[in-house]
């Protein structure tokens, strides 16, 4: 009898494992030439929307939650709130900082849940590049700034790569003598409304990150008080670190991505060499009280995504580009791959930590899983996919092919509605829906 119950459970529990991997697909993607989409469930661009923007090229887009505006950051600093009925200006706000870039501006990175509030940055000395930059909240009202967060420097502390980048007063004297730049110096990569808006998960990155890529943080905040909730540094998982190199890592960790897990308030994070981990409060907390960062615990590893290339040498040590939940956070979608067409997609189950996809080699980007069937994926580098998936159905629905480029990177989803707001050209704005209706996720 214990012997028949326990096989009818292992049936029901494979079959739920089977049914979940096998509800999600991805469909082959051809890296080079353009990819057909079935016509009768294809999404298209229904408008083209030129806001009123003053001829100036958009940097950034975030959707209100609304679903009848965005927030706008340009090239040369500005933020706007425009309406998608007709493009007409709301607001506008000068963003004034300096960066030595030839394509830059104020990044929008997320919009609180009541939409009164978005993410941004500021800089202490606008016309000083070498100066510090901060975390901002702005009103969506106006614009106006409505809290400004502390600047944070720099903890980077390693003896093996004879790295130290904390604060020194005499370093800084010799520095300013010279004119050079100071390590200690941290720059906001990404910022995410979470817990409703309560709290606030932001990245910071050296802002004289050499080759390897190594200075990386991610700090919790409480979005009403400004107090840091929790504080950790990365470092290589303790298998693959090499410590002669800053961090740990031997690869240039380009991307830093990160999602929030609010059942556990842990931190999912992808690093350079391949690794997704997961990180705890009271690890973040270990983590942040030793100073040095071959010491630092690195949370556990959950996935790693395995080059199908069989010109890679290393299959293990897939740089993580980006990674994305589905609503349920039952999946954790990831672009993981080196550069020069060796980038895959991949699902992995949570709580099994098994992968249930990969897709072909075709330089994956920029992930957005609004919904249970839909994945929107961009890519790497400026020439490339922009695509829509249904996962469920395994089909393309849109793909950014032909004369008409729609932007690689620069892309939002509704929140209200089966919407994605994508930059075609340098100032106009392309709605793409499976039809004209406002239909739900």
């Amino acid at each position: 009898m214990r012997m028949r119950k326990f096989f009818t459970v292992f049936c029901i529990s494979a079959a739920t494992l089977f049914a979940q991997s096998a509800s999600i697909r991805f469909p082959r993607v051809d890296r080079l030439n353009d990819n057909a989409v079935d016509a009768s469930t294809a999404w298209k661009i229904v408008r083209r929307l030129e806001p009123q923007i003053q001829d100036q090229n958009i940097f950034s887009i975030k959707y209100h939650p609304d679903g009848k505006s965005v927030i706008i950051g340009t090239t040369d600093f500005f933020i706007f709130r425009v309406s998608l009925e007709d493009g007409r200006m709301l607001w506008k706000t000068e963003a004034r900082m300096q960066y030595q870039k030839e394509f830059d501006g104020p990044a929008i990175y997320d919009v609180s849940p009541d939409g009164k509030y978005f993410l941004s940055f500021g800089q202490t000395k606008p016309d000083v590049q070498a100066s510090e930059r901060f975390l901002v909240i702005r009103s969506s009202d106006n614009g106006s700034v409505v809290k400004r967060f502390p600047v944070e420097l720099s903890t980077f502390y390693s003896v093996t790569a004879e790295k130290d980048h904390r604060y020194s007063a005499t370093e800084e004297a010799e520095r300013l003598e010279s004119g050079t730049g100071f390590p200690w110096i941290l720059t906001i990569a990404d910022a995410k409304f979470v817990e409703n808006g309560n709290r606030i998960v932001a990245s910071y990155m050296g802002n004289m990150e050499g080759q390897n890529f190594y200075d990386r943080r991610l700090i919790i905040y409480d979005a009403t008080t400004q107090k840091k909730i929790n504080d950790m540094q990365l470092t290589a998982d303790p298998k693959t670190a090499v410590w002669e190199q800053p961090g740990g890592f031997e690869v240039g960790h380009i991307q830093f991505p990160f999602l929030y897990n609010p059942q556990k308030k842990s931190l999912l994070f992808g690093t350079a060499h391949g690794r997704i981990h997961e990180i705890d409060p009271s690890e973040m907390l270990s983590n942040n009280k030793t100073p040095l960062v071959e010491n630092k615990t690195a949370g556990k590893v959950l996935f790693t995504p395995l080059s199908t290339s069989g010109d890679m040498a290393e299959k293990d040590k897939q740089t993580l580009r980006y990674l994305a939940y589905s609503p349920d956070r039952k999946t954790v979608f990831a672009s993981a791959g080196t550069e020069g067409g060796y980038i895959q997609l991949y699902a992995f189950d949570y709580s099994t930590r098994k992968e249930i996809f990969h897709s072909t080699l075709f330089d994956a980007g920029r992930l957005l899983a609004p919904s249970g069937d839909i994945l929107v994926v961009g890519g790497i580098f400026s020439s490339g996919k922009f695509l829509i998936a249904d996962v469920r159905m395994g089909k393309l629905v849109f793909a950014s092919q032909g004369e008409e480029h729609v932007s690689e990177s620069i892309f939002d989803t509704n929140p209200a509605f089966r919407e994605v707001a994508a930059l075609v050209g340098g100032n106009t704005i392309a709605l793409i829906r499976p039809g004209n209706s406002e239909a739900r996720w």
